[in-house]
């Protein structure tokens, strides 16, 4: 044939089997974009553009490629002159060995087609064999929300012990400068100490920690790239929180976290347990126990608790009778008490030209407000007017109060939080051995187990509430994407039943997304479950490249088993090429991947390992599925409906391939 009718010919032999291979893709994508919640925060924006290249190279394979095909594409004859050439001949000094490498490969793969016809028993027995030993790599690992990224920036929280000065804060703050300036790695540190009025712009939305205190100070680190040291940013982050801890004196917590390069980049500590019950000393105490637990444990990084007991604090009884005698209620005295002390904000602001407009706090003086006397001194003003003591209609006791109050649907709560590393246990793992380890102890790590009385307990939060949730909408989206590639595939094959050899081909992707993630130390999480949906959109297609053209043979009146042998060996150079790209693209991700690209390399991992497993077991199993499937649907009809049941005979298209091919055997 002349190069514009192979290429005419070959578009119409393709045409659908194209289509259905991109809808495959785009429908196992489609569902992340209404996923909900925050997967659908972290992968909008990476489906989109992938939907969109993937509709923009199917036009392209229709236009571009096929003119660039009619133009461009020689005859055999036109090579043989291209060998005599004296410069092109040393391009064919490559091409032609992988040229006859290929045509080796077609035939060991033809063969080994014919073999698998004659023992089908085995082949499908081989398949099993290897479904069971790759699932099983699947118990061997752990699991995490999304995984750790070196981006080359980090937040923390210093806290101070309880009351301590904004003076003795600003001094720790000097000492930590002074550690991490022994860290070269690290570039720019901008450290805010203590609380201003409440407008700032520090919030708890933006690291996941308490609003700002006298006694404490929030930081944002910048490293140079990762690429460029020798150390990573937890190794660095880990070293300056040891030292911190070790030396300067009067540190509650340090805890510092990595950026990383997702939605979830500034949220609060990955491992968290909250520890639930009513009483706030109880809480203190359990909170305090479980903490040395966790530091027990070499799986968790900066254990710290996210409140302590110890703020110096004033409880104030009002004695109902005579406070209502004088008419005063304890909300008016709570109200009045705390303005005195905390001042509040006027409704005017102090305006003065040229000058920048600023509130006004209006509170007692410092020589009025400074120890009990003074508070059980303070006048309350009543609704006729009058002035009375707060000792008069109250008395007040002095205690110790948490640095901060945080419930937790509706309970009181104290966090323990921590963080994880790579190379230890993922995130997961590491909160269910706090768990285990804190209920019923651990004898080789010597923890003893924490005595909860009634009423309290733990609760786990952090990465494991959003990745329980996180998983259930990605399997949920599979589930919908299988449902629409079944239908999309019924439509296309005319049939229920020869759909289900396409779709039963997705166990044979998961052995090696499973032994792929064991092998690379990597945990599963909603990354590598990505890769594994975008792997089955990616399975399907070859499935379908087999399938299609099998049947075209069938359509035509071939045999099954001969179809077979005629189909798979044309079809897999397209497979073979296909798949080689996809790993030449992924590989440098899985393996060695960019600053800010390590978050996804467990998506590039799965995907390689699918690719590599997956394409081996379809090119080999494919075909036997689909005589498994013919003689089910044979089965069927027999056995139900009484009748013996052919392959429908469908004229074949003018000009296709696949007839032209038998016509010239």
């Amino acid at each position: 044939k002349d190069p514009k009718t192979a290429t005419i010919d070959g578009i119409a032999e393709v045409r659908l089997a194209v289509i259905a291979s991109t809808l495959m893709m785009v429908i196992a994508l489609v569902p992340l974009l209404v996923a909900g919640g925050i997967v659908q925060l972290m992968f909008v924006e990476l489906v989109w553009p992938i939907i969109f290249g993937l509709l923009a190279s199917m036009l392209v394979s229709f236009t571009l490629t096929a003119l660039l095909c009619a133009n461009f594409l020689r005859p055999e004859a036109a090579r043989e002159a291209d060998r005599r050439h004296p410069t092109l001949k040393y391009l064919y000094v490559v091409l032609d060995p992988f040229q006859r490498g290929l045509d080796r490969l077609e035939r060991w793969y033809a063969r080994s087609i014919d073999w698998m016809l004659h023992n089908r028993f085995w082949s499908f027995a081989r398949v099993g064999v290897v479904l069971i030993a790759g699932f099983t790599f699947y118990y061997f690992l752990g699991s995490e929300m999304m995984p750790l990224a070196d981006v080359g920036q980090a937040n923390g929280f210093l806290e101070m012990q309880p009351g301590t000065s904004f003076q003795r804060t600003e001094e720790a703050v000097k000492q930590l400068e002074k550690i991490m300036l022994k860290h070269p790695e690290l570039e720019k540190a901008s450290i805010e100490i203590g609380a201003e009025s409440g407008f700032e712009s520090f919030t708890p939305f933006y690291t996941g920690y308490q609003m700002p205190q006298v006694n404490g100070a929030s930081m944002m680190l910048t490293f140079s790239d990762k690429d460029e040291r020798q150390k990573t940013i937890w190794q660095v982050l880990d070293a300056v929180q040891r030292e911190a801890t070790a030396t300067i004196p009067g540190l509650r917590r340090l805890q510092i976290k990595e950026m990383g390069s997702a939605v979830m980049a500034t949220a609060d500590a990955p491992i968290r347990l909250n520890i639930t019950g009513p009483d706030l000393q109880v809480l203190d105490r359990l909170s305090r126990e479980v903490l040395a637990v966790a530091q027990k444990m070499p799986d968790m990084f900066q254990p710290a608790t996210t409140s302590a007991l110890g703020v110096p604090d004033y409880q104030i009884k009002v004695d109902l009778q005579r406070a209502q005698e004088v008419g005063l209620s304890p909300e008016s005295i709570s109200q009045q008490a705390y303005y005195a002390l905390r001042g509040g904000l006027t409704n005017e602001f102090y305006r003065q030209p040229n000058l920048r407009q600023n509130t006004i706090l209006v509170r007692y003086d410092e020589a009025a407000r400074r120890n009990l006397q003074d508070l059980e001194n303070l006048y309350l003003s009543t609704p006729d007017g009058r002035q009375v003591l707060l000792k008069s209609v109250a008395t007040v006791e002095r205690r110790s109060a948490p640095t901060v109050i945080e419930h937790d649907m509706l309970q009181r709560v104290v966090g323990v939080t921590g963080y994880y590393r790579k190379g230890h246990l993922p995130s997961m793992d590491v909160v269910m051995n706090l768990i285990s380890n804190a209920y019923g102890g651990n004898t080789k790590l010597g923890i003893a187990p924490v005595n909860f009385p009634p009423g309290y307990g733990l609760e786990m939060r952090g990465d494991m509430t959003q990745m329980m949730d996180s998983f259930r909408r990605l399997f949920i989206g599979l589930a919908l994407a299988l449902i629409f590639m079944y239908l999309v595939l019924v439509a296309q094959f005319h049939g229920f039943l020869q759909p289900l050899q396409m779709i039963a081909s997705l166990p044979l992707e998961l052995a090696g997304v499973f032994a792929a993630l064991w092998l690379a130390h990597q945990a599963f999480s909603t990354v590598s479950m990505l890769g594994i949906i975008v792997l089955t959109g990616m399975d399907i297609t070859t499935a379908i490249l087999m399938i299609d053209l099998i049947a075209r043979y069938r359509d035509r009146g071939v045999p099954r088993d001969e179809a077979i042998r005629e189909a798979c060996p044309q079809r897999l150079r397209p497979i073979l090429m296909t798949s080689l790209i996809s790993l030449i693209v992924l590989l440098p991700v899985a393996i060695a991947p960019k600053t800010g690209l390590d978050a996804y390399q467990p998506l590039a991992t799965a995907v390689v390992g699918g690719l590599l497993v997956g394409t081996m077991l379809s090119l080999l199993d494919i075909p036997i599925m689909h005589t498994y499937v013919d003689d089910f649907i044979k089965w069927l009809n027999k056995t139900f409906l009484n009748r013996d049941w052919h392959w429908p005979l469908r004229e074949p298209e003018e000009g296709s391939e696949a007839r032209d091919h038998d016509a010239e055997r």
